[in-house]
Parts: C-alpha cells; structure tokens; sequence
C-alpha cells in the first residue's frame, strides 16, 4: 500500500537523522571526555573565539569611555584631606604615589597615559611615570607565557598590579596580562622617565615585591609543574584538576634585574614542623603568595624572629609565615581571624599589619551580618588583634580579591588600598584617625576596574 510505505520512509528517515545525532553527541562527548582528537583543536579554537569577542568588547568601551573622560573632574576628586572638610589647611606629610589605570592620567600623560603619579602637599602633582609604546613592545617580545591568545597584542591586555619604589624614583612593577596561562609576565624596573630599564620573565614573578638594601629585590614567583605531585613524609599527594600546579617561590634578584637567587616556599615548609597543614592545602595553588616584606631592625618581644628575615602573606592558607632568611625554614606561622588577606608587613616591636580581605563581620541595622576588608594589626607576642580601620563596620569597604598596606617612613601611618572600591585610606596608626582619602576613578563599562592602589614615596624598609 502507497500509504503504508511512505509511512514507514517517514520512520527511516526520522530513526537515520536521529542515529546521526546521537552519534555526533555520543562521539562528541567521548572526544570531550577522553581529550582525544580534534577535541584540542575544537576547545582552543572556541576559547580563542570567545577571548577575542571579548577583547574585542573591552577595547571599544575603554575607548569609548577615553573619549569621554573629563581629566578634570578626575583630578578634583584625586586627593581629598580630612581637614578640607574643616575648613583647615592640612596636607600630605610624605608624598603619595597613585597606581592606576594609564587612561585615568592622561591630564599628566597626554600621549598614552601614566601609570603611576605622586601626589604631595594639597595634592598637587610631582612626579610622573608615563606609560610608553617601548614599554608595551618589549613585554610583547620577551614575555613567555604558556598559553597567549593569537592576534592580541600585550597593549590591549595589560595589567600593572603592584609597584615597589627604588630609594632613587624608579618603580618595581609586576607585569600581568589578561587571558594569558599563566597570567604573570613579570617583572621590570620602570625609571621616572618611564623608560624600562630591565624586565625578566624568569619566574613568573607576581604580586608585591620588596626592595631592600643594595637595590635587591625580593618578588614572589612561581614554578608551573605537572599537575600531581607526591608530598614526602606521609604527607599526601596534590592532584590537581587542572593544567599544572602553581608552586610559589620568592624570586631575588639584582639591581640589574639578573634573578641570583630563589626561594623554594614549599621546601621552607616541609623543612618545618608546619609541614602537616600541606595536608588540607590547595593541590592546585597551595600557598597563593601575594606579598613579600621583611622583619625590620626594631623587632622586639619575638626571640626567634630576626631583622631580615622574610615575611610571606599565604592567601590559600589564610596565614602569614616568617622564614628565616638565611636557613629557607619556616619559624613562624600565623593564623588568627583574618581571611584571604594580602600585603603583610612587620609594623615594629612584635607588631604586624595586614590587610583583611574577608575578615570583618558585622551586623548591621536592619540586623542582617555581613563581611568587609579591615586594616588589622596583630601581635605576635601576645596574640591579640586590633581593628585600625574602618572602625565601624560597612559593606562599602568590602574587597575580596586584592589590597595594599604601605607604611610611612616613621611608620606612624599607613596607606590602606580598597582597589575594587576604588579608594585609599591614609590612616593614623596611634589612634586610628583618617588623614586622606584617595579616589580612584574605575573606567565606566571597563569590565575587570582596574586594580589602582596607593603608596608612600619612600615607604618604610
């Protein structure tokens, strides 16, 4: 019957298009599941895709927003002190370096921006470090990065995260760049011309470095490893679910940017009798080191802490350790209330500061708790804590991902930097009293704000 067989070719033709599909979807799924081929080829071709859609997205609203930026109205809000609001005449005891977006300074910098400005006095502006197309070329030359996306220039991805001054002007920067694997370029000596005077991608150097006597610097790095790794001393294994595992080191090098030494932060733990905490660590990125610092001369109340030795802000283990500087051994590790917290730095005595990512914890009016960032000091000799800032509580100070302490030269102030709310806070270490703020002025529709902070001129050694 005519009927009855165009029926049934209908049903063939559903039961063919439906075994195609499931077979691109079985096939699909096992290449997917298995990593076999053209899996690669197809995941890399989609991630390219997707970083240039959104390279592409960043660049023509940060243009747009360049174009529409009153330097300005930036400017006016850029340094404002408490006695302003008195009707008073204070001003800035030691000049204030700003790190910011390039396009935030282009009052200073009209070419390509700045990134960096001190300000000082009533905030009037001093030096200034412009940001030159050299600058860019050489990172897009020598940076080597596992994994670069194709067609996007360093220029139109790049990230200046932390800078450390030379006793002399010049800025240590860490270099990073957006949708690079690892994210870490680098990291080079910027002179007050802006020129840059050396850059080394050795280490995938990262985060805030320390500059000690004799122009020697102390960065933290990493090593980028297998991602399995055996722990001695019945101590576990790391697997990780990732490409690699991050290893942090501290990175130590010269004047001239040449790398003499490094710093193995896992060696200086199992050396240690904290080598058990490793057990619960990340496989992943176990430590996190974000900030390098030293003990200084006046130490004072901690027997087995010396001037010199290395402090080590570890945000994946919600700790700070004191290595010694000459045996690479942990001699101190230390825990408290603080959560995720970055940039710690010996304050004097027995004393630390550290700045508190997540944890301030508060109930507010309508009786609802929330979390903010704090300045925190904390003692080592007695193990108390202490709140310098904000001393109320408020969901604006909140900062989950990054943050900046920065002494004064009589370490009678600190610069505390809340990067995400664009704001920097001078404080007065005695008695807690804000002595400025600073703005910064996060681009409009810029997707990542970029993360500005604040510090002395001449910060505290």
């Amino acid at each position: 019957m005519p009927g009855r067989s165009n029926a049934a070719d209908r049903r063939a033709r559903r039961l063919y298009r439906f075994a195609v599909v499931a077979f691109a979807f079985g096939g699909g799924a096992y290449v997917a599941w298995a990593g076999v081929f053209p899996w690669d080829m197809i995941y890399r071709g989609v991630k390219t895709g997707a970083t240039m859609v959104q390279v592409w997205m960043h660049n023509r609203s940060y243009k747009r927003d360049v174009a529409e930026l009153l330097a300005s109205s930036v400017e006016a809000k850029r340094v404002r002190l408490t006695d302003d609001k008195k009707g008073g005449g204070g001003e800035l005891r030691d000049p204030v370096v700003l790190l910011d977006h390039p396009a935030s300074f282009v009052a200073q910098c009209p070419q390509l921006g700045c990134l960096a400005v001190e300000y000082g006095g009533r905030g009037d502006v001093g030096r200034r470090w412009p940001l030159r197309a050299t600058l860019m070329a050489r990172l897009d030359a020598e940076a080597q990065p596992l994994e670069k996306a194709p067609n996007i220039a360093i220029a139109d991805v790049l990230q200046t995260g932390w800078a450390t001054p030379y006793s002399n002007g010049d800025l240590l920067i860490t270099f990073t760049a957006r949708w690079h694997d690892p994210q870490y370029l680098g990291v080079g000596r910027v002179g007050q011309d802006g020129q840059l005077l050396w850059f080394t991608p050795e280490g995938y150097s990262h985060h805030e470095g320390y500059v000690s006597a004799g122009d020697t610097a102390w960065v933290p790095g990493q090593t980028i490893e297998e991602p399995f790794r055996r722990l001695p001393e019945q101590l576990g294994t790391w697997k990780c679910d990732e490409s690699h595992l991050q290893l942090d080191r501290v990175n130590v090098l010269d004047g001239s940017g040449t790398m003499v030494d490094s710093v193995s932060v896992l060696d200086a733990f199992l050396a240690s009798r904290w080598a058990p905490v490793l057990i619960y660590a990340d496989p992943c990125d176990p430590f996190h080191l974000n900030s390098v610092s030293m003990v200084g001369d006046d130490v004072s109340g901690l027997p087995d802490v010396r001037p010199g030795d290395l402090v080590l802000s570890l945000r994946n283990l919600d700790a700070f350790a004191v290595v010694d500087r000459e045996t690479r051994v942990v001699k101190r590790y230390e825990r408290g209330t603080f959560v995720r917290q970055h940039s710690v730095k010996h304050l004097g005595g027995s004393e630390f500061v550290l700045f508190d990512n997540l944890g301030g914890y508060a109930q507010d009016e309508s009786g609802e708790y929330h979390r903010y960032s704090r300045v925190l000091v904390v003692d080592l000799a007695s193990g108390e804590e202490s709140v310098l800032f904000p001393r109320t509580p408020a969901r604006r100070w909140l900062f989950r991902l990054r943050g900046r302490i920065s002494l004064s030269p009589d370490r009678t102030r600190v610069l505390a930097s809340f990067t995400r709310t664009g704001t920097a806070v001078e404080v007065r270490i005695a008695d807690g009293t804000v002595l400025a703020e600073f703005d910064f002025r996060p681009l409009r529709g810029y997707p990542d704000p970029f993360f500005g902070n604040a510090f002395y001129s001449h910060e505290a050694r």
